[in-house]
């Protein structure tokens, strides 16, 4: 078992853009994969802390398009973050079909919004294609590569850390 240094070590390097020493040996990530329709996503399973119903959200004036407001998670306020609008998508609404993905990095934790959960599966990290230069807008620099079978895989870090979600951190 790895101890809390060589853990954060690793967490660190991910973020700046390195290579961890499991990632240069290939081992796979667990991710979780999820609809956008008709688009398919996946994000890296360490930064989930879970996947909820949507519930109750209140929408809180005056904050930015992408978010849809904040939700109660057991006594804990947490954002919720469409990011189908932050990446500029066409938007099909919210149902009860919707999961809210939570996730948590260095203290930052909210949740972003799905249309639906199709599994969970891991993939080998030297196998992803890079995302093709034709890719541009808001959404560009959260994207960590893209599988085989077409899942985009996101940059949970990039997204957790972004100057334009988070907001008036102290």
């Amino acid at each position: 078992m790895k101890n809390d240094q060589v853990i954060l070590r690793e967490r660190a390097k991910r973020v700046a853009g390195h290579k961890t020493e499991t990632e240069k040996m290939g081992k796979p990530i667990l991710v979780v994969e999820f609809l956008l329709i008709p688009e398919k996503y996946c994000i890296d399973s360490s930064f989930i802390s879970e996947v909820l119903p949507v519930k109750e959200i209140t929408v809180i004036p005056g904050t930015p398009d992408f978010v849809v407001g904040v939700m109660n998670m057991r006594g804990k306020i947490i954002s919720v973050i469409n990011i189908r609008d932050f990446f500029n998508l066409r938007d099909k609404g919210i149902s009860e079909l919707n999961k809210i993905i939570v996730l948590n990095h260095n203290q930052i934790e909210f949740g972003i919004l799905a249309d639906s959960i199709t599994g969970t599966r891991e993939i080998d990290a030297d196998k992803l294609s890079i995302p093709p230069v034709t890719v541009t807008g808001t959404g560009s620099g959260y994207i960590k590569g893209i599988t085989a079978d077409g899942h985009i895989l996101l940059d949970a870090a990039a997204i957790l850390t972004s100057k334009m979600i988070i907001v008036n951190q102290k």
